[in-house]
């Protein structure tokens, strides 16, 4: 199961990879069972994975930011 697919939530390349996996799956609405649209759908769940990779590194270093200003106390004193 993929997260999802929201325009909004994703990067111009797995936007792009969703929708051709969405084509796909309109043109072979039959085969699609078979595995005619497996190669979009491994690429896009690769390209998700990535996203999804980044986004937790990201995350990660701010809340290490916000640990270190945390920690250090606010900067001016009243």
């Amino acid at each position: 199961m993929h997260p999802d697919l929201s325009p909004h939530l994703h990067t111009d390349e797995c936007n792009e990879l969703i929708a051709r996996l969405r084509q796909c799956h309109t043109e072979h609405n039959f085969l699609k069972f078979f595995g005619t649209c497996n190669d979009f759908d491994r690429a896009m769940r690769q390209c998700l994975k990535k996203e999804r990779i980044e986004n937790r590194e990201r995350n990660k270093q701010h809340a290490i930011e916000v640990q270190r200003r945390l920690k250090e106390g606010p900067k001016e004193r009243f």
